[in-house]
């Protein structure tokens, strides 16, 4: 230390009982005792989470990876067999109508019907104006 400071420092004033030691060097994060970066790691840590989990209190939202309140994994849906037999014939009964009241022409045209295509080159504006010549 007498290169910095011109003088013999035998003790550090101000410092902890456990790091009165001025044989220290520390460069960065390079030098630190182990025990003080494990204590520091530590309590950065402790704070870290004790913060999240305020923000989480705050604004309600659940733990990462959990439930947003159940608490467990979610219940599967058991059908028994005239469940699903009722469920099969209300789908058939939708699908029948569908199908009559397509074969009877009631049936309103969708984005994919036959009667919602493009126009064609010939039906474009361009051609009604070319073709509205007057003299």
């Amino acid at each position: 230390m007498s290169q910095v400071h011109k003088e013999n420092l035998t003790t550090v004033e101000n410092s902890l009982p456990n790091r009165a030691d001025h044989n220290i060097e520390i460069f960065g994060i390079h030098g630190i005792p182990e025990d003080v970066a494990a204590q520091h790691k530590a309590r950065v840590t402790q704070q870290f989470y004790e913060a999240e989990a305020a923000r989480r209190a705050n604004s309600g939202n659940p733990p990462p990876g959990g439930n947003a309140g159940a608490g467990g994994p979610k219940k599967p849906k058991i059908e028994s067999i005239s469940e699903m037999k009722a469920r099969l014939a209300e789908h058939k009964a939708r699908k029948a109508a569908q199908e009559a009241d397509a074969a009877a022409g009631n049936s309103t045209p969708t984005s994919s019907g036959p009667g919602m295509a493009s126009p064609g080159p010939l039906q474009s504006p361009a051609h009604y104006v070319s073709c509205d010549k007057r003299p």
